[in-house]
């Protein structure tokens, strides 16, 4: 069995490394480090970059907002994410993306897909 990921995929993990270096303060040693101010800037800022390079909703389609990322994408961003000791969102993105957002993807009208 080969365990090695497609030259793609490694390209794709090259380019979140290459966001996260550029994204994630110098010395970062992890949320827990955090005091409660910084941890809210942290997560404010982290979340708009996620958003600004379309990682937030990975699993979406593009048409409905999301990042449209294969299986093989997503996956790669989540170990890059635990290497960097990093959150792929918000505690609200738990309800609102994950929740209710892939809750409208499959149950929802394609009107309020479109909406919402």
């Amino acid at each position: 069995m080969d365990l090695t990921y497609p030259d793609e995929a490694e390209e794709f993990r090259a380019k979140v490394r290459e966001f996260i270096a550029a994204d994630v303060p110098a010395g970062w040693s992890g949320l827990g480090a955090l005091t409660g101010a910084e941890y809210r800037t942290f997560l404010a800022e982290w979340r708009a970059a996620l958003a600004e390079h379309d990682l937030l909703a990975v699993s979406w389609l593009k048409e409905y907002g999301g990042a449209g990322l294969s299986p093989l994408e997503q996956v790669v961003l989540a170990e890059e994410f635990a290497r960097a000791g990093v959150p792929a969102g918000t505690e609200n993105d738990i309800f609102g993306i994950n929740l209710l957002g892939n809750t409208l993807i499959v149950w929802g009208t394609e009107e309020q897909k479109r909406r919402f």
